[in-house]
C-alpha cells in the first residue's frame, strides 16, 4: 500500500498547512463572518440539505451559520442532516441511482473516504472560486483536482483508552493485539482507516496481507469486544468501560469523560476533512452552498469550529485555543510524523476490502 496522499509527499502535505502556526498560536474564537451573499435571489425560494457530523461539538457552528444565513435570507431554508459519512454516504449513492437530479444531500462535511469514493461515483460539483473567494486563503494542495472539494482541516486517528481502568496506557498500534486487552478492544466496522487496520499495514511496510492475518487471528482469539460504527456508540462503550481501548479520532474523543488519546509511537493517521457540493443540486442551491462554504473556511468561523471539534485547520490564518494547541497530537513533530495514506487507492479497494472483512474478520468472530 502506498504511503502518500493524492500524490503528495509528506513534506508537500505539511508545507501549506500552517502547522507551526496552528500548534503554537494563542487562539481567538472570533465571530462568524459571512460574505455578502445572493441567496439565490431575494424572492426565489431555495431549500437545500446540509450534511453535518453528529456529536462532539460538531453541530454548534453549523447551527450558528444556518441561523445567521436564514436570518439574512428569509427565502432560504436549510435542513441540517446529522450523521456519519460511513452511514450517510451509501444512502447518497442509492439516491443518486434513483434520481441523480434529486440528491439526498446538497452539500456538507465529508471525510477523505467519502471524498475519494465520490470521485468514483461522480458525486461532486466543481467549486467556483468566484463564489468562494476564501479559497484563496487555502493552500493549493488542499484543493481537490478540478476543484471538486476543499480540505478545511485534518483529523488525527490514534489510540483512545479508558483512563480509569487502564493503568498502563497503550503506546503502539500493536497494543490492540495485546493479551491484556483481550475481549476489550472496540473496532470500527468496515472503515479500515478508522480501526487501525491500515496503520498496522503501514507499520509492516505496507503489507496489507499481514494486517489481514493479524485482524483475522485476533477475531478468532476473541480479541475484539465488538465491531461498531458511530461516535455515540464509541463514547458510551468506552466511558462505561465495556471496552478499554480503541483506535479512533482525537477530535471526537478529546472532550469525553474517562477517555484519553494517545499518539502511537509509529505515528497517528492523518485524516483530511473536506467540504463538497453534490451533483444534481440546482444552480440556486449551489450558490447558497458556495456562500456558506465561504463562511466556513473564513479564519474566524474555521477557528471556532476547529476549537470546538479538536481538528487542525488548513487556513493558515485560523487560530487554535492555547489548551488545544498544547495537546501532544497538535505538535509539529507529531503531525510531521503522521501516517499519510493513499486515499484514492483506499477508495479503489473499498468494495473488495469490505467483502474480505465480512469473510475474514466478522465470520471469525461468529465462529
Amino acid at each position: 500500500m502506498k504511503s502518500h496522499m493524492n500524490g503528495l509527499s509528506r513534506r508537500d502535505f505539511l508545507k501549506g498547512t500552517g502547522v507551526v502556526g496552528m500548534a503554537t498560536a494563542m487562539g481567538a474564537t472570533g465571530l462568524l463572518t459571512a460574505c455578502q451573499p445572493t441567496g439565490g435571489g431575494a424572492d426565489e425560494s431555495v431549500e437545500l440539505v446540509h450534511f453535518i457530523w453528529v456529536g462532539s461539538g460538531q453541530g454548534i457552528v453549523p447551527r450558528e451559520v444556518k441561523r445567521e444565513y436564514e436570518r439574512d435570507h428569509p427565502n432560504v431554508t436549510i435542513e441540517l442532516m446529522e450523521g456519519s459519512n460511513a452511514t450517510t454516504y451509501p444512502k447518497m449513492v442509492a439516491q443518486k441511482e434513483v434520481d441523480p437530479n434529486d440528491p439526498l444531500v446538497n452539500f456538507g462535511f465529508f471525510n477523505i473516504w467519502a471524498t475519494t469514493s465520490g470521485v468514483i461515483d461522480d458525486m461532486w460539483v466543481s467549486l467556483d472560486p468566484e463564489k468562494i473567494p476564501n479559497l484563496n486563503d487555502i493552500p493549493p494542495q488542499f484543493i481537490r483536482p478540478e476543484n471538486k472539494g476543499v480540505a478545511w482541516g485534518m483529523g488525527a486517528i490514534g489510540l483512545v483508552y479508558n483512563n480509569e481502568l487502564v493503568e498502563e496506557p497503550p503506546v503502539s498500534w500493536m497494543d490492540i493485539f495485546d493479551e491484556r486487552f483481550k475481549g476489550r478492544v472496540l473496532i470500527y466496522d468496515y472503515q479500515l482507516a478508522y480501526n487501525g487496520f491500515l496503520a498496522i499495514a503501514h507499520i509492516h511496510g505496507g503489507d496489507v496481507e499481514k494486517a489481514w492475518e493479524l485482524f483475522s487471528q485476533a477475531a478468532k482469539d476473541g480479541q475484539w469486544h465488538s465491531l461498531n460504527a458511530g461516535t455515540q456508540i464509541y463514547k458510551d462503550t468506552l466511558e462505561r468501560g465495556d471496552a478499554l481501548i480503541a483506535p479512533y479520532f482525537i477530535g471526537h474523543t478529546i472532550h469525553w469523560d474517562k477517555v484519553s488519546y494517545v499518539v502511537p509511537e509509529e505515528g497517528m493517521v492523518a485524516f483530511p476533512l473536506l467540504f463538497q457540493i453534490v451533483n444534481g443540486s440546482t444552480e440556486q442551491q449551489i450558490d447558497v452552498a458556495s456562500e456558506i462554504i465561504n463562511t466556513y473556511i473564513s479564519p474566524e468561523t474555521l477557528s471556532r469550529y476547529c476549537n470546538l471539534t479538536g481538528n487542525m485547520p488548513t487556513n493558515p490564518f485560523a487560530k487554535l485555543d492555547t489548551d488545544l494547541a498544547l495537546e501532544p497530537a497538535f505538535q509539529p513533530d507529531q503531525i510531521e510524523a503522521s501516517i499519510q495514506l493513499d486515499w484514492d487507492y483506499v477508495a479503489e479497494m473499498d468494495a473488495e476490502w469490505r467483502e474480505r472483512w465480512d469473510r475474514e474478520v466478522k465470520a471469525n468472530m461468529q465462529a
